[in-house]
């Protein structure tokens, strides 16, 4: 599971940035943080309550202050901060398979609010010298999975309102939060000036740590973490953005990322960009072998995307294993397919949210009105709705299969099926616009912040 780290350490070239400068840690800045804390939050190996830490605040800050400037000062952290409780959250396909898990890791709370601390000053740093690729949109404020595929289906779009076709190869890593080298990261964070108390506290932060499973209340033994940052923690995230950062050197082709699902591209008019495409998939393959990010080869992909009825078909490969050409794949929530059409996706989202309709009916079909529509609203109409303004529908057909899913809903909520009663006068009394209309609303408030 963890990466045993190969020597010697890659060497890389002479920073061209400034040196973090040393934190000074205010009273105010953490008693912020503290009655900022979600009070429902679990509590973390040090059974130090969220409320308590919330409620007690004023009091407590003085002396909390001082024990994280010490913590910073001396790179030392105390030996709860270094251990996680780890639930495993299922992903997707079969639950009895053990690798269809994520990990989250249940950390201190009060190590999370040294992490915001030490991450609001990294924050500062990165921007200024805006080191952060621009088309990585993972975990950064105003970017989300959203503007990635908005960005990424631009790109695809006008290429075939050109009448050209796009090769994209779906990247997947095996593993990446936990791959992560340690040595190989505080390389980068030095190359990208997070040094001196920053690097080192960052370094105990991620050294000697421990974790042990925990399952229904069963606890597993200790073991020792040797790789990877914590998911679940406050810098693990922006830990991995850096860590990958450097992963687009001496590519030609556009290339996308969201944390760790990428995607790269290219448009195809000759046999020459598919050689530049295929150059490019050798280069990420050089690039992981060096860095020890492991490819998830059978789950990387090649998706041809135009709307030739013969488009150019190429057979790549990646770390010398050849890539599925498919017809239609998911990305990033959404399914992707050669034309572009979103039928599959339309379908896929339908089916979904009518499976939980379904369970809506079953379990709350006495309960009031209130509490359907209010399960409607939070664990359907999502599914519906996300990332919207990317595929929104614009045939009838498209249209009306997803507002069927509405009208079902509205059924459900009225308790009534009689087939008598229209359900565009059940919509009417809940006063719910179409879906339609609320992804134009969406798609022009996307717009406007764009």
């Amino acid at each position: 599971m963890f990466t045993q780290e190969i020597y010697p350490i890659p060497k890389l070239s002479p920073s061209v940035y400034s040196d973090i400068p040393f934190l000074e840690i205010g009273i105010d800045g953490v008693v912020k943080q503290l009655k900022n804390i979600n009070q429902n939050k679990a509590t973390g190996p040090d059974e130090l309550p969220a409320r308590v830490l919330k409620e007690a605040a004023a009091g407590i800050t003085p002396i909390i202050t001082h024990i994280f400037q010490q913590s910073y000062n001396t790179s030392k952290l105390p030996d709860d901060w270094l251990q996680a409780l780890v639930t495993p959250i299922h992903k997707k396909s079969l639950k009895s398979d053990p690798a269809n898990y994520r990990p989250i890791s249940l950390t201190c709370i009060l190590c999370k609010v040294m992490e915001h601390i030490i991450l609001s000053n990294m924050w500062k740093h990165l921007h200024k010298h805006n080191i952060l690729l621009h088309f990585q949109h993972g975990f950064q404020s105003g970017l989300s999975c959203e503007s990635q595929l908005i960005e990424t289906v631009h790109d695809w779009i006008t290429a075939m309102d050109n009448k050209s076709q796009t090769d994209a190869i779906l990247l997947d890593f095996a593993k990446a939060f936990d791959k992560v080298p340690h040595k190989r990261l505080l390389s980068k964070l030095a190359f990208y000036g997070i040094t001196g108390n920053k690097k080192n506290w960052i370094k105990s932060f991620l050294s000697h740590r421990k974790q042990r499973v925990s399952v229904n209340g069963a606890l597993s033994d200790n073991t020792c973490v040797t790789s990877g940052v914590p998911q679940g923690s406050v810098l693990g995230p922006v830990l991995f953005l850096l860590y990958i950062n450097d992963i687009n050197n001496n590519i030609q082709s556009p290339i996308r990322l969201f944390a760790d699902d990428s995607i790269i591209y290219r448009i195809i008019k000759s046999e020459t960009d598919n050689n530049i495409l295929q150059s490019d998939l050798i280069q990420l393959q050089t690039w992981s072998n060096k860095w020890q990010m492991e490819f998830n080869i059978p789950k990387c992909v090649h998706l041809p995307i135009t709307k030739k009825t013969k488009p150019r078909l190429h057979s790549y490969s990646l770390c010398g294993v050849p890539l599925s050409t498919v017809s239609s794949h998911p990305y990033l929530g959404i399914k992707l397919d050669t034309k572009l059409t979103w039928a599959n996706h339309i379908t896929d989202i339908a089916s979904k949210s009518s499976k939980v309709l379904g369970m809506i009916k079953r379990t709350l079909g006495p309960c009031k009105p209130n509490v359907k529509e209010t399960a409607y609203n939070m664990l359907v109409r999502p599914k519906l709705e996300y990332a919207s303004p990317t595929w929104n529908p614009h045939t009838t057909t498209q249209i009306k299969h997803l507002e069927k899913v509405q009208h079902c809903a509205a059924r459900i909520v009225k308790n009534n099926h009689r087939r008598q009663t229209a359900t565009t006068d059940l919509i009417a009394t809940l006063g719910w616009p179409t879906l339609e209309r609320r992804r134009i609303i969406k798609q022009a408030m996307t717009f406007y912040k764009i």
